[in-house]
């Protein structure tokens, strides 16, 4: 699948932003809560994304950072920002309703956490309302291209990346995706399934 990221000069209303939806439940769950993205790109700053569900009371019990919130109910993206470098990793931002933040980098069993290299973390701003919860989150060009150790953004044209929501312990574990994957089992950390992000 493909999603057209809009490169704008100055912060923009979200009203603006295609929509994403996390349709696809490939280990099939009797629990799929709506759920929503939006991405786009302020032209020297970095990426704004916005996650929204809609769910009553979603579970929150871990509050810190890299504590496993993929247990709570959590909306998380992964991405690839230089798909052009065969070598590249791709990071993780998963996110729960407290605001607690998993961050790593790297390649499918062979990931580190940003904080241990020394890299300050987006911080998630969430809002909860009547029947749904959302987060928004600003990653950085600067913290893209020191992780990727780049001194300048993509010039593919073009990021891959999924969007995801999911809950391991919650009242009725459930795995959804923006990007269909093919596997056996849940997992989320599969790269080869993930869809195009193409800027614009």
């Amino acid at each position: 699948m493909q999603y057209q990221v809009k490169t704008v000069t100055e912060k923009v209303d979200w009203a603006q932003i295609e929509r994403i939806d996390i349709m696809n439940y490939p280990w099939g769950s009797d629990y799929m809560p709506h759920t929503s993205a939006w991405l786009y790109r302020v032209e020297g700053e970095g990426f704004y994304l916005k996650m929204r569900c809609e769910e009553n009371e979603p579970k929150a019990v871990y509050k810190e950072a890299n504590d496993p919130v993929y247990k709570d109910s959590c909306m998380e993206f992964f991405a690839n920002f230089y798909p052009q470098d065969e070598k590249a990793g791709y990071m993780n931002f998963e996110m729960n309703s407290n605001g607690a933040i998993l961050c790593e980098y790297g390649h499918p069993g062979d990931r580190f956490y940003l904080r241990d290299k020394g890299f300050d973390y987006p911080k998630p701003i969430v809002t909860k309302g009547e029947g749904y919860w959302e987060v928004e989150l600003m990653i950085p060009d600067t913290l893209i291209q020191a992780v990727y150790g780049h001194d300048h953004m993509t010039t593919s044209g073009r990021i891959k990346g999924n969007f995801y929501k999911c809950g391991d312990e919650t009242h009725t574990a459930h795995y959804g995706c923006w990007n269909p994957i093919e596997n056996e089992y849940p997992a989320f950390h599969k790269p080869e399934f993930f869809g195009e992000l193409i800027l614009g």
